[in-house]
């Protein structure tokens, strides 16, 4: 079973955008951290995901600040 008829959600390979800006200990690119950029091809599938997930909740957060920004 795919991922898609499991309703999980499909991702791309890689959360790499080929903006390589590195800033500290991160990437400001893909918002990955250094290690995580240098761990990825190592990575299992639950790792990943994990690393996903931080970078959703950050969109999420992101976009909640520009909405409120916004509203006043």
């Amino acid at each position: 079973m795919s991922e898609r008829e499991a309703g999980l959600p499909t991702r791309p390979e890689s959360p790499c955008i080929k903006v390589c800006l590195p800033v500290g200990d991160l990437c400001l690119g893909c918002h990955r951290t250094l290690d995580e950029i240098a761990r990825w091809s190592r990575m299992d599938a639950a790792q990943r995901e994990a690393v996903w997930q931080r970078l959703d909740a950050l969109l999420h957060s992101a976009a909640e600040a520009e909405a409120d920004e916004r509203s006043g």
